[in-house]
């Protein structure tokens, strides 16, 4: 009698080297959560990049715009009087449309007005019919009170605001001082 032939007929064949199908499940049940957390992680990490990216570009876009400003008499820039208290203007862009329309004429306030106008017509922040991306330059005499002809200093406010994902407000304002720059 052989080997094989004296072993019991009752005895368990020996293991094999594969997994159970309990093994493969959780196996695969785990795979799927890691892959689940790595997508969120990617998912975060191009959102953030955006906006950073978008972030960069309005703020290149509103320091431009203050250096442009800091360079002339803001009462002249924002078509307000000696005697003005303030000066505001607001350009709003939603899609390819940006109002007001640009100005004609050649004078330097003009030209600098139509310069602020395009840089947000033609930059590349999100925008919708609820949520337009505006620039806003504002100019006020300081101390308060006064006009832009007595004036000591100018202060100038840029505000670039715009909306990522068409629900999260996005702003970069930047603001200075000057001394009055005098005719």
């Amino acid at each position: 009698m052989t080997e094989e032939t004296a072993r019991p007929a009752t005895a368990l064949p020996a293991r094999s080297g594969g997994f159970s199908l309990a093994e493969v499940l959780i196996a695969v049940s785990l795979l799927g959560v890691i892959l689940l957390a790595l997508f969120g992680l990617i998912s975060a990490g191009v959102r953030r990049a955006y906006g950073g990216k978008k972030m960069t570009q309005g703020t290149v876009i509103a320091q431009t715009v203050m250096e442009r400003a800091n360079t002339y008499a803001p009462q002249d820039l924002l078509g307000a009087a000696g005697t003005a208290t303030t000066a505001t203007r607001t350009w709003s862009r939603v899609g390819a449309t940006t109002t007001p329309a640009a100005e004609s004429g050649t004078s330097t306030p003009v030209v600098e007005r139509n310069a602020w106008r395009t840089m947000l017509a033609t930059a590349d922040l999100p925008s919708t019919a609820g949520n337009p991306a505006t620039l806003t330059v504002t100019m006020t005499p300081v101390p308060s009170g006064r006009t832009f002809a007595t004036a000591t200093m100018v202060r100038v406010v840029v505000d670039l605001t715009w909306f990522d994902f068409g629900t999260r407000r996005r702003q970069v304002r930047l603001q200075t001082m000057n001394l009055p720059v005098t005719p």
